[in-house]
């Protein structure tokens, strides 16, 4: 075995756990082009859009893999820069049928950080316009994005001796603290559920008289809580029963992943009403919901009247809306800026907070809101009791202060990061309604906005400037906001510079290794 080692070893040029693994990335992910190739045949297509990022990804990630080897001192700040480099790998590779159909290289890139970013957001005026196979494409983009997590963080990352730390702020959620499972096992079960959901999705919605193509792109992008399908209009002209279907798994894609491992994998569904975080997020739904759909339709049922039909179709927008918007999905059934401006302010509050920790959505996460409403209720307590000591309780189990002060920080970084990129678009010449609505929209990974950018609107009419912005402000939200924020800190560029220092290659550390 060590000769082996020792043999691999003499390719290496430099060694760089950052390389080998964006090599692995490359080439893993170039075989994704093979189901829009595969689709674009059937279709008569040109499945040149596909193939050649496959000709061009493939065999330089296997080179970059093979000539690449491990870092002898990985620190954390390699590992920062690592999963930031990820990220930017996908969004470069994705972009590639974009620029070969001819699409303006902001565009294009709008396109791939928007659907690997779960986003959904969109500078295409009409999907019709293109190829059936690059909008198959841009949802399967959206797909890949909601399981990265699992296979680039618990599945490539141990193949390193990492993974575990940074799956952690996904991970974090209910019922999720007596997490033990074996990282690489934990990825097999993880993605098994993930394409389980996926398939069933699909399934129903044939079942629900879909046509074809809209079924596979909702299965793409429903779990994995992205948005984008194909179809100008999100799900508005389709049938009441593929909405349904839709808003469940919507609602899936918003629940913790650790649950739903222990659930359908662990062949126990009574996971599900035992949790207390899953019917919480039930309940704040169905509440919202009813906030909505009253503050909406109060004035109208005043002027004109009870419709039962129409009460029930208006109540049903109002709760596809609360869960689109609160998993931050971002499909739409009715054109919710038409909503008051009262309920516009809840759907924007429902936004930031998003859904479960360790689910695809994205947002503050419903979890840290749980922690950081215990922080402030003790705080109040200790203003009329100020000898006594009082810990965060989360279902029974007390949290860790430590963990109570990371949902405090990320809560308080993701308002003023939201309020600072409200202050930017206004300065762009954007009216409040749009700032706020673009703001929130894509810190949050949502996708939509309000005003001129809701549902139904595309982000074309946008400055390059604001694009580029906007992909910034995706990239942060997915990124858990401090872990891109970090970035723009002097202490992490001093650490960067010593870890450069400590681990430059040198002929001698190769001749060691081999020894």
């Amino acid at each position: 075995m060590s000769s082996e080692v020792s043999g691999w070893s003499r390719l290496y040029l430099w060694r760089s756990t950052i390389l080998r693994v964006i090599g692995a990335l490359m080439a893993l992910f170039s075989l994704a082009f093979l189901f829009p190739a595969g689709y674009a045949f059937i279709l008569n297509e040109d499945p040149y859009l596909f193939l050649m990022p496959i000709v061009l990804f493939l065999p330089a990630g296997v080179l970059l893999f093979l000539i690449s080897g491990p870092t002898k001192n990985f620190r954390t700040v390699n590992g920062i820069i690592l999963i930031a480099l990820v990220w930017a790998t996908m969004f470069a590779e994705a972009s590639a049928p974009y620029f070969l159909v001819g699409m303006q290289p902001i565009d294009a890139i709008f396109e791939s950080v928007s659907g690997i970013t779960t986003t959904g957001s969109s500078t295409i005026d009409d999907v019709y316009l293109y190829p059936a196979s690059l909008v198959v494409w841009r949802s399967i983009t959206q797909w890949l994005g909601g399981i990265a997590v699992v296979i680039i963080f618990i599945y490539i990352l141990p193949m390193f001796g990492m993974g575990r730390t940074f799956f952690s702020n996904e991970l974090e959620g209910s019922g999720s603290s007596q997490y033990s499972v074996k990282l690489r096992n934990a990825a097999r079960s993880f993605i098994l559920v993930y394409v389980g959901f996926t398939v069933v999705n699909f399934i129903l919605l044939l079942i629900c008289q879909a046509e074809m193509e809209d079924a596979l792109c909702l299965a793409f992008t429903t779990v994995s809580t992205g948005g984008l399908i194909v179809s100008n209009t999100s799900l508005m002209d389709m049938n009441i029963w593929v909405q349904i279907v839709t808003m469940i798994f919507m609602f899936i894609g918003g629940v913790n992943f650790y649950l739903h491992f222990k659930a359908v994998y662990g062949k126990n569904p009574g996971e599900y009403t035992r949790n207390h975080e899953f019917k919480m997020l039930l309940i704040w739904f169905l509440i919202l919901s009813v906030v909505v759909f009253v503050l909406a339709d109060y004035q109208k049922f005043m002027t004109t009247g009870l419709d039962l039909e129409v009460l029930l179709t208006d109540y049903k927008n109002a709760l596809f809306t609360a869960i689109s918007l609160g998993t931050t999905t971002g499909s739409a059934v009715y054109d919710y800026t038409q909503y008051p401006v009262s309920v516009m302010v809840i759907l924007i509050v429902v936004m930031l907070i998003g859904a479960s920790a360790g689910s695809t959505s994205g947002g503050i996460k419903f979890t840290r809101m749980r922690l950081v409403l215990g922080f402030f209720n003790n705080s109040l307590k200790s203003v009329l009791h100020p000898n006594g000591v009082y810990s965060v309780k989360v279902d029974g189990e007390t949290i860790a202060d430590s963990r109570v002060l990371s949902a405090v920080s990320i809560t308080l970084l993701y308002l003023l990061t939201t309020f600072a990129s409200m202050i930017f678009l206004l300065s762009q010449g954007l009216s409040w309604q749009d700032s706020i609505g673009l703001a929130a929209g894509t810190i949050s990974n949502t996708g939509v906005g309000f005003g001129d950018y809701g549902p139904v609107s595309s982000f074309s009419s946008l400055s390059p400037t604001v694009k580029i912005f906007l992909m910034f402000m995706m990239w942060v939200g997915r990124l858990e906001i401090t872990m891109a924020l970090v970035f723009f800190t002097k202490t992490f560029w001093h650490d960067v510079r010593y870890s450069v220092r400590s681990n430059r290659n040198t002929p001698k550390d190769l001749k060691d290794e081999e020894d």
